[in-house]
């Protein structure tokens, strides 16, 4: 829904104390530029089924590919080729898909988690951003136009991250979020960025922050970020990035490279990749830790399915391989509702160790308002 009001701030709060209710909306007063303001959410839940060959479980959860959350979002023109805005997004999930386990089939009610709290100005010469957001880099390893990412997410252990893999004995040795991991950047950080316009179908994002995260995936630091983007025809639709980040967890500078691209011919049929490395210092005895991934998929009229392939290296020890293979089905009947089912089989190998695939499948619908 859109509201007017006199000016941003009282936009966002009215919103707020309103509730979601435009009867409540104050009015433009004579004379001043109205603010747009849209609130907005998502529910995501489905039913998860694994299995590590020791245990096996079905639980009931928040689809952590793209959670449970909601937004406000307001702009205004500041003067005539000056636009500004603000927003502001959380989360809350119950039973996070890549949480919950055997022995911890519920986590139970969360609280608020920020995602956004954000300002914006914007104008001919781009966009500059300050505040809690997705980092210049966030996103660079999942293009993807295939219509498949909410069963088979990336990486795909979003679905069952927290099931441990186990040996002959059946004891727990780490869990698949522990190996695998798709290595996209920093995600959302409290970052100043800068978005160029579009040139020819690139665009370039540059920004600095500071991230919270903990190793091995990134240290909490000083973090710089960019990134190069890219869409155009071919055929079809063409889609790719390339990223880079630098955080400095001192002594440590933990440099992350990597990129995606995604192609959709007319046909309906699409193809993507992704690859990035990562140093992790002395936080990972100083390995570089490698991701990649592959699908192949086709979509028509409201149906998409694929085939996806991933294997991450050296994440949690030397040598380890964690490998990935899943197969998905989204039916988007109407723009605001999607139905998935996904079936993935994980498999890590790690030198002198016996170990137990895990098997993890998912059915489950996204609503969105």
């Amino acid at each position: 829904m859109n509201l007017r009001k006199s000016h941003l701030a009282a936009a966002v709060g009215a919103a707020l104390l309103a509730g979601g209710t435009a009867a409540q909306a104050q009015s433009v007063a004579p004379g001043q530029t109205g603010v747009q303001v849209q609130l907005y959410g998502q529910v995501n839940r489905a039913m998860m089924f694994a299995d590590n060959e020791t245990s096996s479980k079905w639980f009931f959860v928040d689809g952590q590919p793209s959670s449970t959350r909601f937004g406000i979002f307001g702009q205004a023109d500041v003067m005539p080729g000056l636009r500004a805005g603000a927003r502001i997004e959380t989360e809350i999930r119950s039973n996070r898909s890549n949480e919950v386990n055997f022995v911890t089939p519920a986590t139970g009610s969360q609280s608020f988690t920020e995602r956004w709290m954000d300002v914006f100005v914007a104008g001919s010469w781009g966009q500059v951003n300050l505040g809690q957001g997705s980092g210049a880099a966030d996103g660079t390893m999942e293009v993807d136009l295939s219509g498949i990412d909410l069963a088979l997410s990336n990486p795909m252990n979003d679905f069952g991250g927290a099931i441990p893999f186990t040996n002959a004995a059946g004891v727990a040795q780490v869990t698949l979020d522990g190996v695998a991991n798709n290595l996209d950047s920093l995600s959302r950080l409290d970052r100043l960025m800068y978005t160029t316009p579009v040139f020819g179908g690139f665009r370039v994002q540059a920004g600095m922050g500071q991230t919270a995260g903990s190793a091995p995936a990134f240290g909490a630091g000083e973090a710089l970020e960019a990134s190069i983007w890219y869409a155009g025809k071919f055929a079809g639709e063409f889609q790719a990035a390339i990223g880079w980040a630098d955080v400095n967890v001192g002594p440590d500078h933990l440099v992350h490279f990597g990129g995606s691209a995604s192609w959709l011919h007319t046909s309906g049929f699409n193809i993507g990749a992704a690859y990035a490395t990562r140093d992790l210092g002395s936080f990972g005895a100083n390995r570089d830790a490698t991701h990649m991934n592959a699908q192949v998929g086709y979509k028509w009229g409201q149906h998409a399915v694929a085939l996806k392939y991933e294997v991450t290296e050296e994440l949690a020890a030397a040598n380890d391989e964690a490998t990935g293979i899943g197969f998905g089905y989204v039916w988007n009947p109407i723009r605001w509702a999607e139905f998935y089912v996904a079936y993935m089989m994980f498999e890590l190998d790690r030198p002198g160790v016996d170990v137990n695939d895990i098997t993890v499948g998912a059915i489950g619908t996204r609503i969105r308002f």
